[in-house]
C-alpha cells in the first residue's frame, strides 16, 4: 500500500522572514502564495488516483486540503492527531502519534491511496521512524531540521511493496519520494 503526505502551503508564519513569529491566529493561515501552491498541488495530484483526503486540524493544513479538494472532488476528513508538534509534547508522544497513523493506514483496503495534508515536523518524524524504527531516539530529534522541506512538498511512502537490491522484501514503511513538487519546482 502507498500513502501520500503533503506539507501544507505557505502560511503567514512561514512567510515571515524576520524571525519573529506571527500571532498564532494570524500565522496559521495561508498566504496568497500558499493558496496558489495548494491549488497547483491539487492539479498535480489529479491523475494519481487519490481515494480519500485527510487533514490535520490546524488551519494552514485545512486551508490547503480545501484547495486540493476542489480539484480532487474529495471531502477532507480531519484527523486530530496528525498536527504539528508542540513544545509541551514529548518525543515519545510524537512517535506514538506517527505510529498510530501508520497502523491506521496499514489497515486500509487494497487499492486505496490516501492523501494526508500535514506539517513538516510530523513528516520528518514519519520519515525517521520509517528509516530508523526503534533506533530513532529523542537525542536525534534535534537533527530533523537538517531534512529540508517545502511548502506543498509531496512525500510518497510505501508499506510492504519495496524490495532491496537482492529482491528481498523490505519490512515496514519506505520513503519513495521526499518533498517533491513536480507541479512547481522550488
Amino acid at each position: 500500500m502507498r500513502a501520500l503526505l503533503l506539507r501544507h502551503g505557505e502560511s503567514v508564519h512561514n512567510a515571515a522572514r524576520s524571525g519573529e513569529p506571527a500571532a498564532h491566529s494570524e500565522g496559521d493561515k495561508l498566504t496568497d502564495k500558499g493558496v496558489e501552491q495548494a491549488h497547483a498541488a491539487g492539479e498535480g495530484l489529479r491523475e494519481l488516483g487519490v481515494t480519500h483526503l485527510l487533514s490535520s486540524p490546524l488551519r494552514r493544513a485545512r486551508e490547503t486540503a480545501a484547495a486540493v479538494s476542489e480539484t480532487l472532488g474529495l471531502e477532507a476528513e480531519e484527523i486530530d492527531y496528525v498536527g504539528e508538534l508542540t513544545s509541551a509534547e514529548s518525543f515519545e508522544g510524537a512517535i506514538k502519534r506517527v505510529r498510530r497513523l501508520k497502523a491506521e493506514l496499514e489497515s486500509g483496503r487494497d487499492g486505496e491511496l490516501p492523501l494526508l495534508v500535514t506539517h513538516g515536523i510530523f513528516l520528518r518524524f514519519f520519515l525517521l521512524d520509517s528509516v530508523l524504527g526503534e533506533r530513532f531516539e529523542a537525542p536525534m530529534a534535534a537533527g530533523i531540521w537538517n531534512l529540508g522541506s517545502h511548502n506543498c512538498g509531496l512525500c510518497t511512502f510505501a508499506h510492504g511493496e519495496s524490495r532491496d537490491p537482492l529482491g528481498q522484501p523490505i519490512p515496514g514503511w519506505t520513503c519513495l519520494t521526499w518533498m517533491e513538487r513536480p507541479w512547481s519546482r522550488p
